[in-house]
């Protein structure tokens, strides 16, 4: 049954979700599915005519309520209405996934050092750890300062007995008895000979000869009337030879003895000799021997 609304009553109706146009009267705001009805025919209720304004008001509130209800739960449409009253909100939906991480944040300042409040908290120092893995091996450090000699080692076993006859020897000693003064640049002759072990010192010539090769000490002490210089020299033969080492001495009007000597190495066949140069004073006189001397020192092994 429609009921006729008056003019103040009538609302301005646009179709609704059923799938029947309804009348302009004020039902028409209300619409049910076929969920609700066994109809399946949209059915509105419609106010009584004798209710008041307030009253009207109130079921209408009810009204919708129960048509977006049972809208929402049979068919899911929504009732499209030019209505001024808001509906119902709806329940809350299931949360959603969770969202993508955020970018790391700046690193924040370094916050202050930590305090102990009570040095009572402090427990006992625990047991030292294991030992770590050997580390890489170091530069090689200084030399360390010398160290103190050590003892003494035992004596050494006893060697054989040996032969003193069977040494090497090789010595000679001459003096010079000629009054005139050598000649320059040629052997000065000692033709005296005090010593002449093995027979190696030629006094015919002036020169030792040696046979025994090994190292040599050679000398002389010779006097002189004036300024004097000698040279020792070694060669082979009769070469005039190379010069060994020069010694000079200076005087005037007097006598004096001039010496010299040297070490040296003497092979199989050299010779050695002593030759003046121009400064030649060298004499021989009675309590005033020149003499010329050499040995053996080392021999060779």
């Amino acid at each position: 049954m429609k009921v006729p609304l008056k003019k103040e009553q009538k609302l301005k109706i646009k179709k609704g979700c059923g799938p029947d146009p309804f009348t302009t009267t004020l039902t028409a705001n209300f619409c049910f599915s076929s969920w609700s009805f066994p109809s399946r025919t949209p059915v509105c209720p419609g106010p009584s005519l004798h209710l008041c304004n307030k009253k009207l008001k109130m079921q209408i509130v009810w009204a919708m309520l129960i048509c977006l209800a049972g809208g929402q739960l049979a068919s899911g449409t929504l009732c499209k209405t030019y209505g001024t009253i808001p509906g119902i909100p709806g329940s809350p939906g299931q949360p959603g996934s969770n969202g993508r991480d955020g970018q790391n944040g700046q690193k924040g300042a370094r916050g202050p050092p930590g305090q102990v409040e009570h040095e009572g908290d402090m427990g006992e120092t625990g047991d030292p750890g294991e030992p770590g893995h050997p580390g890489k091996v170091g530069p090689r450090g200084p030399p360390g300062s010398k160290g103190l000699p050590g003892p003494m080692g035992p004596p050494g076993p006893k060697g054989d007995s040996g032969d003193y006859k069977a040494t090497l020897k090789s010595a000679f000693s001459a003096a010079r008895t000629i009054g005139s003064y050598p000649r320059r640049d040629h052997p000065v002759r000692f033709d005296r000979i005090i010593t002449n072990e093995k027979g190696q010192y030629e006094n015919r010539y002036g020169r030792f000869n040696c046979r025994v090769p090994g190292i040599y000490y050679f000398t002389y002490h010779v006097t002189s009337r004036s300024n004097l210089c000698l040279r020792m020299k070694k060669g082979r033969g009769g070469s005039r030879g190379e010069k060994v080492v020069t010694f000079c001495d200076y005087v005037h009007s007097s006598y004096q003895v001039t010496t010299g000597g040297v070490v040296l190495k003497m092979a199989v066949n050299e010779s050695v000799w002593l030759e003046p140069t121009e400064k030649n004073s060298l004499v021989g006189l009675e309590g005033s021997d020149s003499i010329f001397s050499g040995f053996l020192i080392f021999p060779e092994a």
